[in-house]
């Protein structure tokens, strides 16, 4: 099973909505009580707390501010729903033993809120080889009085040492550097994108060639009324039939190479 982030983002608050029951009545059809946990890499290390139990067909949702005694809020909490106890201390990510679904995913509810409103997706991480690199691309930028953008690049890995590399963001159209920003593991990094002077018709490219991320595109209005959260897609989810990771490596290096 995989992981779910509390997550973070400027004038907002994170939460999670953990579900004790697979979305398919195909999968996973064992109903059993499962330990809540959250985890964080801290010192080199993966830290682990229990935080009680969901039955089965349970749902509950814990906010930052239920953990921030455990962890301080430089760390990036990943909560998950294990068959058994976690041990408290461990040098790989912690494995749940429970069991998972493919179509869909197992996911949870991942939200943020500010004073005024609030807005979420249907998501979970898994680990990332730290072999990995990023191509995407950036079509959800707001534009509109008061309107912030922001990206926010997510990553798990399953080593808790702490490691950072940089993402680069071009116009891409014309494959201009708009530009350059280090980018953490085991976090979820957040870039401001009104500073780099995109238009309504620009389409952004974001690339990372040594650490992979789910890409988050993050919009509020100054006032926290109006929040708007979207993701984007691996490109082999965009490939159909024969060999899409296959497919996924030729983009990559053609965008890649367009930009070097």
């Amino acid at each position: 099973m995989s992981y779910y982030p509390i997550m973070k983002a400027p004038g907002c608050k994170g939460w999670v909505t953990l579900c004790n029951f697979p979305p398919n009545n195909w999968e996973a059809r064992r109903t059993l009580e499962k330990f809540v946990n959250v985890t964080w890499s801290e010192g080199g290390i993966w830290r682990t707390e229990n935080i009680g139990s969901l039955k089965s067909g349970a749902i509950r949702t814990i906010a930052f501010e239920e953990i921030s005694g455990l962890i301080s809020t430089e760390s990036m909490p990943f909560l998950s729903l294990s068959a058994t106890r976690l041990a408290p201390k461990s040098v790989v990510l912690p494995e749940l033993g429970v069991a998972k679904t493919n179509i869909p995913a197992w996911r949870s509810t991942l939200g943020l809120s500010s004073a005024l409103s609030s807005t979420s997706y249907q998501g979970e991480i898994d680990p990332f080889p730290i072999t990995g690199s990023l191509l995407t691309f950036g079509p959800f930028i707001q534009f509109g009085h008061k309107v912030e953008n922001y990206l926010i690049l997510l990553n798990l890995e399953k080593s808790p040492i702490a490691r950072i590399s940089e993402v680069d963001i071009f116009d891409s159209n014309k494959n201009v550097l708009k530009g350059t920003f280090e980018v953490r593991n085991n976090d979820a990094t957040i870039i401001k994108l009104d500073d780099l002077g995109f238009n309504p018709t620009d389409l952004p490219l974001i690339i990372c060639r040594s650490m992979v991320f789910i890409p988050l595109y993050f919009s509020k209005t100054s006032d926290g009324l109006s929040l708007s959260l979207e993701h984007t897609h691996p490109p082999a989810s965009y490939l159909l039939y024969g060999k899409r990771w296959g497919g996924q490596k030729l983009l990559k290096d053609l965008w890649f190479s367009k930009v070097e």
